[in-house]
């Protein structure tokens, strides 16, 4: 038996799916003395086992291994300090990485409770760990390399490859007024729509993944008025300025991302595995931007500045939009940007009837 005083009480806390939901907690102990159990095995079973152990905050990103993904929540505590005796005699007595210890132990554990969920979580839960937050830590980049600079080697050159040109539609044919479209408007089903609405999403850590669909240039009268450039460049010339319908048919969460309650993070796998779900799909799909959750109200904020220099950066098309899922309570609120000039601005969001017809559900909020 263990001696929980010594252990100190504490708890590992269970965390199912990617929303990570709560779904019970296990005695840190109990999973210790299971974890090293060849280590105790001849001894007199009836003879008691006195457990200690010190939290070691050194930070260990990686998953656990095993068939299940298995995110340690609380990675900053990567290892633990173990030592079991029995009487006098230490059995074990040793410092131990956490994933490599509760590891093995927890993927049997989680799959007895479900056997088809295939990403769990977990965190040591005590007292003294309170101030840790919990996150999903982003993972190491598979793949890459170090580049010796001092070493001679083949140059190579980059060029960049010509976009193919964007098919135009005349939006009067889906129900549109062209006349009063901004530069770049969102265009949902009504599974989609449901979908973000509906989907489970973690109240604990933010989540986000990507937008795939197609992009339609506007044919039709142009904007009144002064016309306006995705990329900020308000148009002084003759040519007006073109205007996109940004139609989204998939939502794909994002795979090797980190998250906390207050960040989430992309990783260069992130884009190839959606690169290479594009692709495999053989269907005419792009990717038109991207999402992710703020666990607070969204009524006076949007993007935060972190978010828009993401956006900016990384998707460069002026049709590429940043999806926002504001939870609070059991509503959201779902909005979309697209860049204009070094910020972003609100798009309209128009969604598909039965009929094939769209109608508008949610018209941009424009600061002028």
């Amino acid at each position: 038996m263990s001696d929980e005083s010594r252990a100190g009480g504490a708890m590992v806390l269970l965390y199912k799916g990617t929303s990570f939901e709560l779904v019970g907690k296990i005695s840190l102990s109990s999973l210790i003395i299971e974890a090293v159990r060849r280590e105790l095995a001849g001894g007199d079973p009836d003879e008691q086992l006195i457990l200690e152990m010190r939290y070691v905050r050194r930070p260990d990103p990686r998953l656990a291994d095993g068939p299940r993904t298995l995110h340690n929540l609380r990675s900053q505590i990567g290892r633990l300090g173990v030592t079991v005796s029995r009487g006098s005699e230490k059995v074990v007595d040793g410092e131990f990485p956490v994933r490599e210890l509760l590891g093995p132990v927890l993927q049997h554990v989680v799959q007895q409770i479900d056997a088809d969920e295939e990403v769990w979580g977990f965190c040591l839960d005590h007292p003294s760990l309170s101030g840790l937050a919990l996150g999903r830590s982003t993972p190491e980049v598979e793949g890459a390399m170090d580049l010796n600079l001092r070493e001679s080697r083949r140059s190579f050159t980059v060029r960049k490859v010509a976009e193919p040109p964007v098919p135009g539609v005349d939006p009067g044919e889906l129900g549109i007024d062209a006349a009063g479209l901004g530069p770049v408007t969102v265009l949902l089903s009504g599974d989609i729509h449901g979908h973000l609405h509906e989907m489970k999403l973690s109240r604990r850590l933010e989540e986000g993944g990507f937008l795939l669909g197609r992009v339609l240039r506007v044919l039709g009268p142009d904007r009144p008025g002064r016309s306006e450039r995705p990329d900020g460049e308000n148009g002084d010339s003759d040519a007006p300025a073109e205007r996109y319908l940004v139609e989204i048919n998939e939502v794909t969460p994002a795979e090797h991302s980190g998250a906390g309650a207050l960040h989430f993070t992309f990783t260069g796998d992130s884009f190839r595995e959606v690169n290479q779900r594009i692709t495999a799909s053989g269907q005419d799909r792009q990717l038109m931007g991207w999402y992710h959750t703020h666990l607070f109200s969204g009524n006076d904020s949007g993007l935060s500045s972190i978010d828009v220099d993401l956006h900016l950066g990384t998707f460069r098309q002026p049709w590429q939009v940043a999806g926002l899922i504001n939870l609070t309570g059991d509503e959201r609120l779902l909005r979309f940007y697209a860049r204009s000039g070094d910020s972003v601005r609100e798009c309209e969001q128009w969604v598909k009837d039965d009929r094939g017809r769209y109608r508008l559900t949610r018209a941009a909020v424009v600061d002028d």
